[in-house]
């Protein structure tokens, strides 16, 4: 499948990239989760922070829903985990090294959850490229367990996603 490519206009370039430096200063003493413990395979967090929020917002323009580009600090992070990435239930997965996305276990429970998966083009961040959506729960019950955080995690294989053509 061919991924629709969004480009990103200046503005929103730029307002992606304030979002993911605020993410990244706001989770400065944060420690990372222990499936990223191990630092060899993990980008710098800055990078990936800012990749994140430039995809999703590529997501938010393609289609056609509210991006609010929340920021809050580690310490409320429970409070605020379960609000979507775009829209009211959509949750934006970026591929890096594989072409897999993680699927969360604990997002079973959010009704409706839809998880949309890009991928940024490296290094500039002006272009995203969309691979397609799958509902989360189909997700979790297809994908396979990975091979980092085997209880919580599974992968969902780019070829197994919808079309992002849907709209």
């Amino acid at each position: 499948m061919e991924p629709v490519i969004i480009k990103l206009e200046a503005w929103e370039y730029e307002h992606a990239c304030d979002v993911g430096i605020r993410r990244y200063t706001a989770n400065w003493d944060k420690q990372d989760a222990s499936h990223y413990q191990d630092k060899t395979r993990q980008e710098d967090n800055r990078t990936a922070q800012v990749a994140s929020a430039v995809c999703e917002l590529a997501v938010a323009k393609h289609t056609n829903r509210y991006w609010s580009g929340h920021v809050w600090h580690a310490s409320e992070h429970n409070k605020y985990r379960h609000i979507p990435d775009v829209g009211l239930n959509i949750e934006v997965r970026r591929l890096r090294t594989r072409d897999s996305a993680a699927v969360r276990k604990h997002q079973n429970s959010i009704a409706k959850l839809v998880l949309w998966v890009a991928k940024p083009v490296m290094p500039e961040l002006r272009e995203v490229h969309l691979y397609g959506w799958i509902r989360q729960t189909e997700a979790w019950e297809i994908g396979s367990v990975s091979d980092y955080d085997s209880e919580n995690t599974r992968l969902i294989h780019i070829s197994q996603l919808n079309t992002p053509n849907y709209l």
